[in-house]
């Protein structure tokens, strides 16, 4: 009985071992392999540098195997370019497309031309908590003339979008924020929202003529504040538009029926005043309402 038992135990050892070496086996060959790095050549236009976080807004050609050119920021690798780089530099590197993310390395800088004209401007003027705005002019939705000194009195929150603008994280997110805090200030402090002035400003001012930001105006206004009486939408003369950007330092240029652009969004108290930068698109509408019941 003793022998039984111990040539059945032997047995049962032997088939747990075949069936672990299986196991092994069949879990060897199940296994991928590390998915390895690519590399693509990349060239593109500076739109603007984040040195906080490394990263840089490319408006990129297109790249063969990748994607479509557009606009979108991108990490670097090495951090010499990030004090280098500026709006309206050509950028080449190789993008790498690594399993733990992507980054730029292999950074060439091209600097523009000297005689060729400037469609990027952010360097012209970047704006301060305290500076006094001056009298820009504008024409609004109605086909009105509106300028700058018609919002003193009351706080006025501003930014820069275009109608045409593809991008959920550039235009549409700014109009979508405004009518956010719009809705908020409506529902929870109307004295505030009483107050509350809004101003949209096209950056594509040929094409976005009164009637178009009417219609873009009903599409994030139109329930909120169908008159207009809070939040409007304006364009101008091209030449006045970027005399306004350039103040702002915002940076915009034209490609084909697209424009590559950073962002700027700025409260301003009732003298004019600034009070309160927003850059880029991760500010939250909570930072705005706070700002806004703090200073007002």
């Amino acid at each position: 009985m003793t022998q039984w038992c111990r040539t059945r135990a032997a047995a049962v050892f032997f088939c747990v071992i075949i069936l672990l070496g299986l196991l092994l086996a069949l879990s060897g060959c199940s296994s991928k392999p590390k998915k390895e790095s690519r590399r693509y050549e990349i060239t593109g236009k500076v739109i603007s540098v984040d040195k906080t976080k490394k990263q840089v807004m490319l408006a990129h050609e297109d790249i063969p195997g990748l994607m479509k050119g557009m606009t979108m920021g991108f990490r670097l690798k090495d951090d010499w370019p990030l004090n280098t780089l500026a709006p309206g530099d050509h950028l080449n590197g190789v993008l790498v497309m690594d399993p733990d993310g992507e980054y730029i390395e292999s950074v060439v800088i091209t600097r523009r031309s000297g005689t060729e004209p400037e469609p990027s401007t952010s360097n012209a003027h970047l704006p301060e908590v305290g500076d006094e705005v001056p009298d820009f002019a504008f024409l609004n939705q109605d086909g009105r003339h509106v300028s700058m000194k018609q919002f003193r009195g009351r706080p006025l929150l501003l930014t820069f979008i275009y109608t045409r603008c593809p991008l959920p994280d550039y235009c549409i997110r700014m109009s979508s924020n405004f009518a956010d805090i719009a809705r908020q200030l409506k529902q929870q402090d109307a004295a505030l929202y009483a107050k509350l002035q809004m101003l949209s400003i096209s950056i594509d001012p040929e094409f976005d003529k009164p009637a178009v930001l009417k219609q873009y105006a009903k599409n994030y206004a139109g329930e909120i504040d169908p008159k207009s009486q809070h939040w409007q939408f304006v364009g101008g003369p091209p030449e006045d538009i970027r005399k306004t950007a350039d103040y702002f330092g915002l940076s915009y240029l034209k490609e084909k029926d697209q424009i590559v652009h950073s962002l700027r969004t700025v409260l301003l108290d009732g003298n004019g005043k600034i009070v309160a930068l927003y850059h880029g698109n991760e500010w939250k509408t909570a930072d705005v309402v706070r700002d806004l019941q703090k200073f007002f």
